[in-house]
């Protein structure tokens, strides 16, 4: 925390960087809540979201791939693609070219969500860095990254 001199505080603890983790969780926590609020109101869980979103750019992708993209588990992608599935949201299909692949691809269901999807998560962003300017935002993506690198080792 930091007080109105922009100096580090203490919290709970006493100790102002003891206290980060728990700020970085309550972060995380109320991100999730935020979207799954909005998502909620458009009938989707935030992760099919996602997913739906990473199809916009790339239709066709692998269950593989797309566990790699949202860094969960496949038998969670397999799941959760059964559920968006049976709603009618995408198609599962075998690889032309290498039978051993299963390829995802948006329905014209699906494909009709993507204006909704992205105004609920332009809500999100609102909501969330709303009175953060544009010089913080760009330093807390720099922060963000880093400590991204530092807890996945690739930096």
């Amino acid at each position: 925390m930091t007080d109105t001199h922009g100096e580090l505080t203490s919290g709970a603890t006493g100790n102002p960087n003891s206290d980060d983790w728990a700020l970085l969780a309550q972060v995380a926590q109320a991100y999730r809540s935020l979207s799954d609020t909005f998502m909620d109101q458009i009938g989707l869980h935030r992760a099919q979201a996602t997913l739906l979103c990473r199809l916009f750019v790339q239709d066709g992708l692998t269950q593989s791939e797309i566990a790699e993209q949202l860094a969960v588990q496949g038998a969670t992608v397999t799941t959760m693609l059964q559920r968006m599935e049976e709603a009618g949201l995408v198609a599962r299909r075998r690889d032309p070219e290498d039978n051993r692949l299963m390829r995802v691809y948006l329905t014209d269901a699906g494909r009709l969500l993507e204006r909704d999807i992205n105004a609920q998560f332009t809500k999100v962003e609102e909501a969330t860095f709303a009175g953060i300017g544009p010089q913080d935002r760009i330093a807390l993506r720099w922060m963000l990254q880093r400590m991204l690198q530092n807890m996945t080792g690739e930096g």
